[in-house]
């Protein structure tokens, strides 16, 4: 075949072989039995019996027309996408173990400086207690000297005047003075002997605390520097697989002009006490019962029915803020500015883990043994409180996961973004009636339910981000919107607000 000089160019840099390795002749066949071209050379040594020898140009016919090509084209752009997810997580491994040298750095010299204000402070007490003991003891010394020094003195005048008596006064004078003179020196030296009956030297000395000299000779390092490997699944899904998967998925994918809701449950939740209601957190448990987080109430998650009949209260350390499901028998709850996570046990009402942050807690998700939560942008901790990633966006209060996406809202922006789960960006969606965004959760259409509290309004995202519908407004007596979950299995969706009522909707 003819091709032009042009087009010639355009594939010369191609590597396509057009002679056998094994006998440097043409291929001018191909053996459809196994699938490979062969030179004549072939045919009697490896092909002699293979029944569909065919001549290499019949078996190119429409090559291009095929669908091998279109298949390959696939396949590379596929296995590049895999290649690139690759790259992208070990490049966040990377920034995550550069992130933790720092932070161990900063955790260094952090504690060499609170170390050494420790230090001063200790020093700053330890000389005022010298500066104490020492003016206490020579007090005690100065009080004798001045004694002495007075009574020295007295002596000396006495002895001025028993001269003077010697060398002026009458017998009679002599006589008294004398006798008196004698009486006051025998006085003043049985005072002194006296005072110095119970006569004392003070040693001032220094003891160093244990912990202190156990510092210096027994500790030889400040910490120790260990590595924790964990074991990370990428998948990477072969081209026919996951063409076959986006067949079946994608009719499956409810657009939001399918979606409607039908009020099937509204009641109040009430507070035990005299304690104010705002409800900022709700989820569903597996056995379908309701929970509830109350900010403004007392250190407790209030348990209901889904029909709204109180179970229990369970008992927790602070006020709430957030909570989700871990298991049958756990939850994770958030206490807003307290800076911490708890892991509640609700079979035993104990507290198994607390984890403490450095900024205030607030929205939390769970997803694949990973606690994701909004503090100080979003952080991925798994259950013994180990950080795994951290990913700075300007977040507003809530978040929500699925399986291979974070979703979540932003406060400037007033935007609803969706990441896949090594921070990338999938998806922002601008909405106009959303002023002050708050809960957000996702159906297993992966279509996003936002409520905004301050237009009193619940929207729906179609999966895809490009599309959104109003469900709810104002006029259905929507008040200040907090929280949302959906829960798939029951296939409803659950939303509280700040006036303390919960309401649940079937999702059709």
């Amino acid at each position: 075949m003819l091709i032009s000089v042009e087009d010639y160019r355009q594939i010369k840099s191609i590597s396509i072989s057009l002679n056998c390795e094994d006998h440097d002749k043409r291929l001018e066949l191909y053996c459809k039995t196994h699938d490979v071209a062969v030179c004549l050379g072939c045919v009697p040594s490896r092909h002699g019996t293979c029944p569909d020898v065919i001549p290499l140009d019949k078996a190119a016919e429409n090559a291009k027309d095929s669908t091998a090509l279109a298949d390959l084209e696939d396949t590379l752009t596929r296995t590049l996408q895999n290649f690139q997810q690759i790259i992208t997580d070990r490049d966040s491994a990377l920034k995550n173990l550069d992130d933790q040298r720092q932070t161990i750095k900063n955790t260094i010299n952090d504690t060499r400086a609170r170390i050494m204000h420790k230090l001063e402070d200790l020093e700053q007490k330890l000389l005022l207690e010298l500066d104490m003991q020492h003016g206490s003891c020579k007090s005690e010394v100065n009080k004798l000297l001045n004694r002495l020094k007075g009574s020295e003195r007295d002596l000396c005048c006495l002895r001025e005047q028993t001269s003077q008596l010697k060398s002026f006064a009458s017998n009679i004078q002599i006589f008294l003075g004398t006798h008196q003179i004698n009486q006051a020196v025998i006085k003043e030296v049985e005072s002194v002997k006296e005072e110095i009956k119970s006569l004392e030297n003070s040693e001032v000395f220094l003891q160093l605390h244990p912990s202190i000299m156990s510092l210096m000779n027994e500790v030889d390092q400040l910490g120790e520097i260990s590595v924790k490997k964990t074991a990370v699944s990428i998948p990477f899904i072969e081209a026919n697989v996951d063409q076959a998967q986006v067949q079946l998925r994608d009719p499956t994918m409810k657009s939001i002009e399918n979606v409607h809701i039908e009020l099937k449950e509204r009641f109040e939740v009430k507070q035990k006490g005299f304690f104010a209601i705002g409800l900022t957190g709700c989820t569903m448990l597996p056995n379908g019962n309701l929970l509830f987080a109350n900010i403004d109430g007392n250190s407790v998650v209030m348990e209901y029915s889904e029909d709204g009949k109180h179970i229990r209260d369970i008992p927790c350390s602070g006020r709430p803020f957030d909570l989700a499901v871990i298991d049958t028998d756990r939850i994770a709850v958030t206490y807003g500015n307290k800076k911490y996570v708890e892991i509640l046990n609700l079979e035993k009402n104990t507290v198994e883990k607390e984890i403490k942050f450095e900024n205030d807690c607030y929205g939390i998700s769970f997803q694949d043994n990973e606690l994701f939560i909004i503090t100080g942008g979003i952080v991925i901790i798994d259950i013994e409180g180990k950080v795994l990633k951290t990913f700075y966006f300007d977040c507003e209060m809530y978040i929500e996961t699925t399986k291979d996406r974070i979703y979540f809202t932003t406060k400037r922006g007033r935007t609803v973004n969706c990441i896949s789960m090594v921070g990338e960006e999938i998806w922002v969606y601008k909405e106009k009636s959303l002023v002050k965004p708050k809960g957000i959760t996702v159906d297993d259409h992966q279509n996003v339910y936002v409520a905004d509290g301050k237009s009193k309004s619940l929207i729906v995202i179609q999966h895809d981000g490009k599309e959104s519908k109003t469900l709810l407004t104002k006029i259905h007596n929507l008040h200040l919107s907090s929280a949302l979950h959906f829960n798939k299995d029951k296939n409803v969706l659950l939303r509280c607000d700040e006036y303390g009522y919960a309401t649940v909707y079937n999702l059709e």
